[in-house]
């Protein structure tokens, strides 16, 4: 494992887990980590320096549908320490897990971002031209998994969709309570950041940032005047993540080119922050219990944490909290993960949200990196992110040593409109973007456009039920997993071979709804169940 432990971290390496990452899109130019194509190739400078590379080869395959509950205590890459973080408690959900009250049962639930449930979303045909992304010409490489093929990618490049808005100040850890609709809850400790908003409108944590690299790069750093918050192994790009208190006085921006130039090969970002890719959720209570259907396929969901009790039995392999003591049940999650199992896929979850000073909810990059290695550790197939928020070179390279390993990465494309810069991590090259559309097959009013969109997928007032409710969800967070669930349930585990294969067919089955090919409003065109 790349694991880096250095004798100078001391106190100074706090208990709590760490992900992270930032929208620094001139990274290295030695590493050339802007062509996205080559950002795992550019991660071998780092590996090299590090004396243990990668985990042990144990047989981790969530995947295999018949290992109906076979998630060790350590569900990781090899047969040591799997942890990502120490702090990443992994929570082990018993395949009997029925509608009795679990570990994961506590009070009501938080309610994911609040503000936005307005209940019945209409969808609209929308004007606004495409606001691409970077996509690129072709799968390039690797597991063939990610944007490709179509020539309307208009290029745009690394601007982030982040939301705007900014936090204040940073207490003690939180844990979710009760949320809007009476949903379950852990009291799992969660720490509280403080958010703040760049010049371009993206929001990151406020007075640190992230690098990735070898013991020399942290002993540079702390030599420096950084102080090390936690530190994460992530052995699937065989390097250790760090999360820095900056200097006193110093920005953000000054501080990720001082550790720029004190680590020229490490991976440096500020601790950027995303948030759910939803537009509104409403629940009615139900005396409809969730069905627990036929299991043919697992997928990893890096999202909220769930209660494993609202959602049909085995639906939930495991989960794993990389934001807190332990994962927080949240209906944004929650929904997610039902949709997944309503389909017949069972889910590994990844909770990756904190929460704010203003009383909201984020997930760091740093947590989102730390989860997506637990994933690939893991060997879990097909991962889903219904998160947007903006570019980040450390999360770019991580989605494409995913995707070269025969991952594959399916992304929410965003809901910040026709109009909207793309949303990040859908628009990396390796993922696949998936926008929502209602049962006309009209594309979602609020819904991202650009040359980066992948497929379509219903996301319009989608029924889906959790925990004793009906929930009637709309947004590009709720469309992306129903491809994730198509793909998950022909790819037992992760291959570059059967990736390509796969995704060829989906484009070739996807119902054209636009200009003929792909095209910025619907990608390759839906993907039907």
């Amino acid at each position: 494992m790349g694991a880096l432990l250095v004798a100078g971290f001391g106190a100074g390496i706090a208990a709590a887990s760490g992900p992270g990452s930032d929208g620094d899109d001139d990274i290295l130019e030695a590493l050339d980590i802007d062509d996205s194509s080559s950002a795992s190739d550019a991660l071998d400078d780092v590996a090299d320096a590090i004396d243990n590379s990668g985990p042990g080869g144990g047989d981790d395959d969530l995947s295999d549908v018949a290992d109906e509950a076979e998630v060790a205590d350590n569900s990781g890459g090899g047969g040591g320490d799997d942890d990502v973080g120490d702090p990443a408690d992994e929570v082990e959900v018993a395949d009997n897990s029925e509608s009795g009250g679990g570990d994961d049962e506590g009070g009501g639930a938080d309610s994911g971002d609040g503000g936005d449930s307005d209940g019945d979303d209409n969808s609209g045909s929308g004007d606004g031209d495409n606001s691409g992304s970077g996509g690129g010409d072709g799968d390039s490489g690797g597991s063939g998994s990610g944007h490709g093929g179509g020539d309307d990618d208009d290029g745009s490049g690394n601007s982030g969709s982040g939301s705007s808005g900014s936090g204040e100040g940073s207490s003690g850890g939180s844990s979710g309570s009760s949320g809007e609709h009476g949903f379950a809850s852990n009291e799992g400790e969660q720490r509280t950041l403080a958010v703040e908003t760049d010049e371009n409108g993206e929001e990151r944590v406020a007075g640190e940032a992230l690098l990735a690299g070898t013991q020399a790069d942290v002993e540079a750093a702390l030599g420096a005047g950084f102080t090390a918050i936690s530190q994460t192994s992530l052995p699937s790009i065989d390097c250790a993540m760090v999360r820095l208190a900056l200097p006193a006085g110093m920005s953000v921006e000054q501080a990720v080119a001082t550790l720029k130039q004190l680590a020229p090969n490490a991976l440096v970002t500020a601790n950027t922050v995303y948030q759910h890719a939803q537009a509104s959720i409403s629940a009615t209570p139900s005396s409809r219990s969730a069905r627990t259907p036929a299991y043919r396929g697992v997928m990893g969901v890096i999202d909220t944490g769930v209660s494993a009790a609202a959602l049909a039995a085995n639906g939930v392999v495991s989960q794993r909290a990389f934001a807190g003591g332990a994962p927080v049940s949240r209906e944004h999650g929650e929904a997610v993960a039902a949709l997944a199992i309503e389909q017949g896929i069972r889910v590994q979850v990844a909770d990756v949200f904190s929460g704010t000073a203003a009383g909201g909810e984020v997930a760091s990059a740093e947590s989102i990196a730390a989860a997506l290695d637990w994933m690939v550790e893991t060997r879990v197939p097909v991962i889903n992110i219904s998160i947007e928020g903006p570019n980040n070179a450390l999360l770019q390279a991580l989605v494409g040593r995913a995707s070269e390993r025969g991952h594959v990465i399916v992304a929410a494309a965003g809901n910040g409109g026709p109009l909207a810069t793309p949303a990040f991590p859908a628009a990396f090259e390796r993922s696949i973007a998936v926008t929502a559309i209602d049962g006309n097959d009209r594309p979602y009013v609020r819904a991202n456009r650009g040359g980066y969109i992948d497929f379509a997928a219903n996301g319009v007032n989608v029924r889906v039920q959790s925990g004793g409710h009906e929930l009637l969800v709309s947004g590009t967070s709720f469309a992306a997993p129903l491809v994730a669930a198509r793909i998950a349930e022909q790819m037992g585990t992760p291959s570059p071979t059967r990736a390509t294969e796969i995704l060829s067919e989906l484009r070739q089955r996807a119902v054209d709804l636009g200009a003929p090919g792909r095209d910025p409003i619907f990608g390759w065109g839906a993907v039907r169940n």
